[in-house]
C-alpha cells in the first residue's frame, strides 16, 4: 500500500463500531512495505488507541488518536485500511484518509489515489463501493501533542466478512509502518 505523506490527509478505514488501537511507530529506516516519505532524524507519529479493537456490524464509529512530540500540528494524516489482509494496493478494502486540513477521502476503485476529499463537518459523503463516511459526523480534535479523530463509517452491502484493521500516521516527511490493530466482521 502506498502512503501519501502530504500535509493534507489523515486517513482511516473502519467497520461498524468504535475502535481503539494502540501502536508505536518505528523510527529510522523502517517504513511501510509500499513506501512513504521519510528523512533520517525526524520522528514518526505514534498511533494511540482505537476503540473498539474488534466487533461485528455494518456501521462503526471509530475514535482514534495519533501523537507526535512536536505537537498535533506535526501530524499530516492518518489512514485506516479495513480489509481481509494487507496488500500492496489495498484495492479490496475500505481505505479512508483524514488529513490535518480537515478533509476526509476514500481510495478510488483502482487504488491509484484518493477520490475527491470532502470537508469535515460538511453535508458531503466520502464514498466508494466498499464504504462511506458522512463528513458531518467526522471530528478532528488536535490538542497538545495528540490528534483525536471520530470517524463514522457505513460498509456497503457487498463488503462483508471478517476483516483486519490496519493503521498508519504520517508527518510531512515520515510515517510509521502499517500496523494491524484490530479485527472486524462486517455482516
Amino acid at each position: 500500500m502506498k502512503s501519501h505523506c502530504w500535509s493534507r490527509s489523515i486517513g482511516i478505514l473502519i467497520s461498524t463500531a468504535v475502535l481503539i488501537f494502540t501502536s508505536s511507530c518505528r523510527q529510522g529506516s523502517e517504513q511501510p512495505a509500499a513506501g512513504g516519505g521519510s528523512q533520517e532524524g525526524e520522528i514518526a507519529p505514534e498511533i494511540g488507541a482505537v476503540t473498539p479493537a474488534s466487533g461485528t456490524g455494518r456501521t462503526a464509529t471509530l475514535r482514534l488518536s495519533a501523537s507526535h512530540p512536536a505537537g498535533a500540528a506535526a501530524i499530516a494524516n492518518i489512514q485506516v485500511l479495513i480489509d481481509e489482509k494487507m496488500t500492496a494496493t489495498g484495492s479490496g478494502g475500505c481505505w479512508i484518509e483524514i488529513n490535518a486540513s480537515k478533509f476526509v477521502a476514500v481510495r478510488n476503485e483502482e487504488s491509484t489515489g484518493f477520490l475527491p476529499a470532502v470537508a469535515i463537518g460538511s453535508p458531503g459523503i466520502a464514498a466508494d463501493s466498499k464504504c462511506s463516511v458522512p463528513a458531518a459526523g467526522v471530528k478532528l480534535e488536535p490538542k497538545d501533542t495528540e490528534v483525536v479523530v471520530t470517524l463514522p463509517i457505513t460498509f456497503a452491502p457487498t463488503f462483508k466478512g471478517p476483516k483486519k484493521i490496519f493503521v498508519i500516521a504520517s508527518t510531512a516527511r515520515k510515517n510509521c509502518p502499517w500496523t494491524e490493530r484490530g479485527a472486524w466482521t462486517v455482516d
